[in-house]
């Protein structure tokens, strides 16, 4: 009995110190615990220190660089758009402005501009460059004095401010530019659609003969001025009084050219080609056009800017043709009609047109003389 007795109290002391010794394991697990949970604390506050004390500034620096360079970038780009529209470097006056605990610098450019220029356009194409470079650019309006500011932003920061000053002190040099289209007889029909579809003042040449009274009824709808392309060869076959030709007499020159006025009617100008001179028969022939109404053209005043295809050597030459007309106040270009002129010439239109030059019309030649 007593042996019975002392096993059970051997039995609760056994459990009771492997209870004592499960409850002294559990602690020093929750303080190993708590031990690797601070260090991994230490680590990580550490790790960040040295982020905000070595690695931010270093990015800050980086992104500070590589806005830098896209601001160096985007001030040649906004050179380009106002040189595009005849804004010529010594119209702007450049300053810079230091916000001082603002931690960065504006430049002011104080441009001034005639009072001619398409400030609303200048912005809008402006606002363009700015947004490819992740800027932002807003305009403000000074009504009392006529003049705009555009604001160019970068990362919430004003970086640019431009002032467009109107004044009388500045002249855009520009004049007035005439184009003709030629082998309109010839061109692709999807490019004589484009052609009459247009309402920009291009006029075109057009060479009378039996085979284009058609083509001339359809210039004629789509209100396009037509220049009779009258050419004189040496020796005539007499098959058409269409044909023009130096043996003929001044009687069959009159009865001939009368004849073409007369199927092609719409027309009031025109030009004479030869594979000669025509010396005194030339003097006829003016005189009897001029008492049909109608006025010449010299093959001198004709620019032909597609002696070359490339579109390069194309707009160089519209270029001359706008130097042409900034000298002498009038010029006019002839290019013939094949796939892709008519877009072209649009496309150099609004270019030339925000230089300040104006396209206009062919009788506005003759209204100037």
């Amino acid at each position: 009995m007593r042996k019975r007795h002392f096993d059970e109290e051997e039995r609760e002391h056994l459990y009771a110190m492997l209870a004592e010794d499960e409850q002294s394991d559990r602690g020093v697990r929750w303080r190993i615990w708590i031990a690797g949970f601070l260090v991994a604390l230490i680590v990580i506050l550490f790790v960040a220190d040295r982020y905000v004390t070595l690695v931010q500034p270093n990015i800050a620096r980086m992104q500070d660089r590589r806005d830098l360079q896209s601001v160096q970038s985007l001030e040649g780009d906004v050179r380009n758009v106002l040189d595009s529209y005849g804004i010529q470097a010594e119209w702007i006056r450049e300053r810079s402005i230091d916000f001082e605990g603002a931690g960065h610098l504006r430049d002011l450019w104080l441009v001034q501009v005639p009072h001619d220029l398409p400030v609303a356009s200048v912005n809008v194409d402006l606002k363009t460059v700015v947004a490819d470079y992740g800027g932002r650019a807003f305009a403000v309006e000074n009504a009392r004095l006529g003049q705009i500011a555009l604001h160019i932003t970068f990362r919430g920061k004003i970086r640019y401010s431009l002032l467009f000053m109107p004044t009388s002190e500045v002249h855009r040099a520009a004049g007035n530019i005439v184009l003709l289209v030629d082998g309109v007889d010839e061109a692709p029909d999807s490019e004589i659609e484009r052609y009459l579809a247009r309402s920009e003042p291009i006029a075109c040449i057009l060479e009378p003969n039996k085979d284009n009274i058609a083509m001339n009824t359809r210039l004629r709808k789509a209100d396009k001025e037509v220049v009779l392309h009258l050419h004189f060869r040496p020796f005539g076959e007499n098959e058409s009084r269409f044909e023009l030709s130096e043996d003929l007499s001044d009687e069959d020159l009159s009865t001939h050219l009368r004849y073409i006025v007369k199927n092609f009617p719409g027309s009031r100008y025109y030009y004479v080609t030869s594979e000669r001179a025509l010396g005194t028969y030339m003097r006829r022939v003016n005189e009897i056009m001029g008492s049909l109404q109608f006025r010449a053209l010299e093959s001198s005043m004709l620019s032909y800017l597609d002696r070359s295809a490339q579109e390069n050597v194309m707009t160089a030459r519209m270029n001359d043709l706008a130097a042409t007309a900034t000298r002498e106040n009038i010029a006019i270009g002839v290019v013939e009609l094949r796939d892709g002129v008519i877009p072209f010439l649009i496309e150099e239109m609004s270019r030339l047109r925000k230089r300040g030059q104006d396209f206009v019309p062919l009788p506005a030649i003759f209204r100037a003389e």
